[in-house]
């Protein structure tokens, strides 16, 4: 324990450590303020009568940053910055141009950034008229006029896009991945309530299950995230006595990070917000038993599960394929003159990678995947009540905690080795 406080100490002499830390809590304070300003015209009452019954709200609030509830300015949050992100990462696979932008560089990326805050704002428009009109529908709102319609609309997506830059100076300035960071702060702020209400209503051996269930479900997901295969590399050079330079390049189970829950929670999302926009208005009766009937369908537990299980795992192939870049890391590797050994240099090694990445992905995928959906099943299966959080927002946490726990080690020993420079 001492070694951990003077590490910790260590870390907060760091003068360039601590301005990023500090920069993270002024995000966080901030955000919060913005999350206590309530929007013109939707009652936040009305959003949880909305939700109430189903689980779209825990999926939109997880998406928002845990403060669609408060119906605030920042309601919708970064719903909107994600899915159009997802909506470039895809078109990146069928679009040649938008391909180009994405292995062209750090140019290339800034322009599709650039493309994806572009689509955000019409996204948050959008996101906020199907909201109003869908409780405008069902009767939970007032019919508003023009200008208070248009303020409505326009503080929503307003707020979206101060998430949205609020989540890139995070990436810029601060520590951890700006999007995770913020949908960590949301789900963390809602566990003191959660753990508050569940402790009133659980008996002993309950609250025993509960804790000894989030313990070892935390401790799984800490070991699996960190595991990693190592592949040999040499890096063959003269030196006096001959011989090679060893290395290593690091391959995780969980290469893609978290960004395949978030994804797959986004596209969770959307359908069942389009049938509840869709069972508000008076479409005919054809249209509304097509909804009535998604809604049941995403409400029968077995059939979220299934979807959700395939959803993450097919994100998590997807996005590996646009983080890790087998035929350019091959390519480096022999500008440096390095190889695996047993592995021809070029594009025998790139394939070697790719196949072995490919291997990690398929497990680490299916781990993330059953994580999500466990505590659901313990629940319908009645093994447990409750959980401090869902699979998903276990996995979040977990994974920007470790996240921002590694660029700080990383920082505090790039200043280290600074000293003898």
């Amino acid at each position: 324990m001492p070694k951990f406080f003077e590490t910790i100490k260590n870390i907060w002499k760091t003068k360039d450590i601590r301005k990023k830390i500090l920069f993270a809590v002024w995000i966080l304070i901030f955000y919060r303020i913005l999350a206590a300003i309530p929007v013109v015209g939707i009652p936040a009452d009305a959003l949880v009568k909305l939700f109430e019954g189903n689980d779209l709200g825990d999926l939109l609030s997880t998406m928002s940053g845990g403060v669609l509830e408060t119906a605030s300015i920042v309601a919708i949050g970064l719903a909107p910055y994600i899915n159009a992100s997802i909506v470039f990462q895809l078109l990146g696979s069928v679009i040649p141009k938008l391909e180009e932008l994405r292995k062209s560089g750090a140019d290339g990326r800034k322009t599709i950034s650039m493309y994806t805050r572009l689509l955000t704002v019409p996204l948050a428009i959008l996101q906020s008229f199907v909201i109003y009109s869908t409780l405008r529908g069902f009767g939970l709102v007032e019919q508003l006029d023009l200008l208070p319609l248009l303020t409505m609309s326009l503080t929503l997506t307003a707020g979206s896009v101060i998430m949205m830059w609020l989540s890139e100076l995070i990436s810029e300035s601060g520590v951890g991945g700006g999007s995770s960071y913020l949908i960590f702060l949301g789900i963390i702020s809602g566990i003191p309530g959660t753990i508050k209400s569940n402790l009133m209503l659980m008996d002993e051996v309950q609250t025993t299950i509960f804790f000894v269930f989030a313990l070892v479900l935390m401790a799984s997901v800490v070991y699996i995230t960190q595991a990693e295969r190592r592949i040999t590399t040499q890096y063959s050079r003269r030196v006096r006595a001959g011989g090679a330079k060893d290395s290593y390049i690091p391959i995780k189970l969980t290469q893609t990070g978290v960004m395949p829950v978030i994804f797959a929670i986004s596209m969770l999302s959307f359908p069942q917000m389009v049938a509840q926009f869709l069972l508000s208005k008076d479409y005919g009766d054809k249209i509304t038993n097509i909804a009535q009937q998604a809604t049941t369908l995403f409400a029968n537990d077995y059939f979220k599960n299934i979807l959700t299980f395939v959803l993450i795992v097919a994100f998590s192939f997807f996005y590996l394929s646009v983080v890790f870049n087998t035929e350019e890391l091959s390519e480096n590797l022999q500008k440096q003159g390095a190889f695996i050994q047993g592995i021809r240099p070029g594009k025998s090694t790139a394939a070697y990678l790719k196949k072995t990445a490919l291997r990690l992905t398929a497990v680490g995928a299916i781990f993330l995947a059953l994580i999500a959906i466990l505590p659901n099943i313990f629940i319908s299966m009645g093994l447990m009540t409750t959980t401090i959080m869902s699979g998903t927002g276990l996995l979040i946490v977990v994974s920007t905690v470790l996240d921002m726990k590694r660029q700080v080690e990383s920082m505090a020993v790039v200043r280290s080795y600074d000293k003898y420079l």
